[in-house]
């Protein structure tokens, strides 16, 4: 059976026609369809989710007077590294010679991966018909691929959550996929435009079945590890900084609607994007142990693994009510539940590290 067609393939979609949660959690916007574009090179599902595994640890970043400039999760190793950009072009109020390139690149058999003004884009969740020129005056970071072609549309690919039911005009023959003209792409392309397609990293292909064992190893002594001091700055990880992010919330230092430093989030924005991809990152290992051939074997680390992913969410759920109640300083009840997520963490990292012999032969 010969390789099928982009617009015949399965992306946030089952082949049964319903969302595919394990793909959600497959990191952001590009690395998600690096899993799509890398699928059939990869001729089994345990290697693909192989790929997307990654450091299970938060890591918390202060100032040397103990402010915290940031909370974010710890990278070991970038699906990106499995990738090798080619075609990359930058288009400036120019949008004709934008969507000559992509012509070009899909009768060549590519597909193409897009970044543009999204509240520009009709098909999108924050599509702006008239927005605002300080609005314009950002730059967006999202990517979407688009597909195919006719002589008029152009076929799109986007996680359908961010589809606006509006203006969305599916693809009849595969409802995930989109269909639009070529026209209706102009006004967010002249306003940005990049794009560039991506082929496997054989080199990179070939070591993908010993990434487990470096994973595990790395967050193992990432979950442990003492505060440190890095280019002026302090870094907390795996333990440490979940006890220190309780500390910062529960003393009041950090209320919720405080706006970030350089960035679109308030706190409660940027906790609540980070315990969500926090959370992923074990269902990613749940997706690989229940892909594996000896999954039997690996139940105490799935059901802690489980356990884990439960507590955190009911963190984030408390966070979000805590939120829209517009109690922003949090109380004792916060202490308590991130007592529950620490010790369902300590649970997580004990069977890994009781069971790691057989998790490295996975």
């Amino acid at each position: 059976m010969g390789a099928l067609h982009p617009l015949e393939m399965d992306y946030y979609y089952t082949p049964q026609g319903e969302p595919n949660s394990e793909v959600q959690a497959l990191g952001d916007c590009y690395t998600r369809n690096i899993f799509f574009m890398l699928k059939k090179e990869l001729k089994n599902s345990n290697l693909s989710y192989k790929m997307f595994l990654d450091d299970f640890n938060l890591k918390i970043v202060k100032d040397l007077a103990n402010y915290p400039l940031d909370v974010k999760l710890n990278n070991i190793k970038s699906p990106e590294d499995y990738v090798i950009k080619s075609n990359q072009h930058t288009f400036n109020n120019d949008a004709p010679s934008a969507i000559d390139k992509l012509e070009t690149l899909l009768a060549n058999g590519e597909v193409v991966f897009v970044n543009t003004f999204m509240k520009k884009v009709p098909y999108y969740k924050t599509y702006e018909l008239n927005s605002a020129y300080e609005t314009e005056a950002a730059i967006d970071g999202h990517i979407f691929l688009i597909l195919g072609q006719t002589d008029t549309d152009f076929y799109f690919l986007d996680n359908h959550i961010n589809y606006n039911p509006q203006f969305f005009k599916p693809y009849l023959v595969n409802k995930g996929i989109g269909q639009d003209t070529k026209h209706s792409f102009m006004n967010a392309f002249n306003h940005q435009f990049n794009c560039f397609t991506i082929h496997p990293n054989q080199d990179e292909l070939h070591d993908l079945p010993d990434r487990v064992p470096k994973i595990f190893k790395q967050t193992l002594e990432n979950y442990y590890k003492p505060d440190s001091i890095v280019d002026g700055y302090i870094e907390s990880f795996g333990r440490s900084a979940i006890l220190e992010l309780n500390n910062l919330l529960a003393s009041g230092l950090i209320p919720l609607n405080r706006k970030i430093p350089n960035r679109i989030h308030d706190a409660y924005s940027l906790l609540h994007t980070i315990l969500n991809r926090h959370s992923d990152r074990k269902k990613v290992l749940i997706s690989l142990l229940s892909s594996s051939t000896n999954s039997n074997t690996l139940n105490e680390i799935i059901q802690t693994t489980q356990q884990a992913i439960k507590q955190w969410d009911l963190l984030r759920k408390y966070l979000t009510k805590q939120y829209l109640t517009k109690n922003f300083t949090l109380s004792h009840s916060f202490e308590e539940r991130m007592n529950n997520a620490l010790l369902a963490e300590d649970q997580f990292f004990q069977s890994i590290e009781k069971n790691i012999d057989t998790l490295n032969r996975i």
